[in-house]
């Protein structure tokens, strides 16, 4: 069964598409429950049924085994036992192919539902309820369809990270000082990639204004659009934005249409930095006039790119 991933969306409308999965688990009372997740079809390369699979030796728990598909050997994770601990039976289940940092990995559910196409407006960040840790939870976002169901986004960047720390970003610094003090608008959902380029951004010497959205970084440069019509420097303002793709209420291709678009801010330069950038889409992010496109494993890369991009936009 293959992912619908064909579906056309127009870039900069602040939309997605999400594959709707269902996870069943039992409770303390041993009731079965059934619970809703999404997907980012961006990141399904396809559906298929469970495949035979191999149990490797020294594996954690919540890798159920490897599978060979097309001469690709894919870890099968069980979605199930990383996030309530109950194993899932590989009987009649499904497995969706995600692909992400140049990672692919099966996840094990027990079904599949449909696609959505919602608004990113549409997602309420977890960060609203009431004891939430980000740092710990898989979940990124929350969304109420229109059968009053709650359809919860994992974030499976993190959850893949968590189970084998060898696949997450590399954390290696790369000593890059600036002659002077530039400034870097950030737009990152996640708290770990946040505080991942910030701390990337600071041993350069940046000045950072760092935000959860899209909209509040947008926001804040409409601000600082008026103030150049004002008559302030741009240049002592701002001097490049790096967004993400995948963030609730405006994601970054609608934050780099809008800052393109803007007859002051389109002099600045803008890096979109996101864990499902690919060959795929990069027509995505130039279509809305992206500067440069980045995945997650190339932050080493990120200095360098900022530097090229700020030098070029000064001259």
């Amino acid at each position: 069964m293959a992912s619908n991933n064909n579906i056309l969306l127009e870039t900069g409308t602040n939309e997605l598409e999400i594959v709707e999965f269902i996870l069943k688990y039992e409770d303390r009372n041993s009731n079965l429950i059934t619970q809703s997740f999404g997907i980012n079809v961006a990141k399904v390369r396809e559906i298929i049924r469970m495949p035979q699979l191999t149990k490797m030796p020294s594996q954690p728990e919540t890798i159920y085994g490897v599978f060979n598909l097309r001469g690709s050997i894919i870890p099968a994770l069980d979605l199930c036992k990383y996030l309530y601990q109950f194993g899932n039976s590989t009987m009649n289940n499904k497995m969706i192919i995600a692909e992400f940092n140049k990672l692919k990995v099966g996840f094990i559910v027990n079904d599949v539902q449909r696609i959505h196409r919602i608004s990113w407006n549409d997602i309420v960040s977890p960060e609203n309820m009431h004891d939430f840790d980000s740092d710990k939870s898989s979940i990124v976002g929350i969304i109420t369809n229109s059968e009053n169901r709650h359809i919860l986004m994992l974030d499976v960047e993190k959850i893949v990270a968590d189970i084998d720390p060898s696949s997450a970003i590399d954390m290696t610094q790369k000593t890059i000082k600036f002659d002077s003090k530039p400034i870097a608008i950030t737009a990152e959902d996640s708290t770990t990639i946040r505080k991942m380029i910030s701390d990337r951004l600071n041993s350069a010497g940046f000045e950072i204004q760092s935000f959860k959205n899209g909209l509040q970084a947008w926001e804040y440069l409409q601000d600082i659009s008026q103030r150049v019509a004002k008559g302030e420097s741009l240049q002592k303002l701002a001097n490049v934005i790096i967004t993400d793709i995948e963030m609730p209420i405006m994601d970054g291709y609608s934050l780099t249409k809008n800052i393109k678009s803007d007859p002051v801010l389109s002099h600045l330069p803008v890096v979109i930095f996101s864990s499902i950038i690919s060959e795929d889409v990069l027509h995505k992010g130039k279509s809305v006039g992206a500067d440069a496109q980045l995945t997650k494993p190339q932050i080493t890369e990120l200095l360098d790119v900022v530097r090229i991009l700020i030098d070029r936009y000064n001259n």
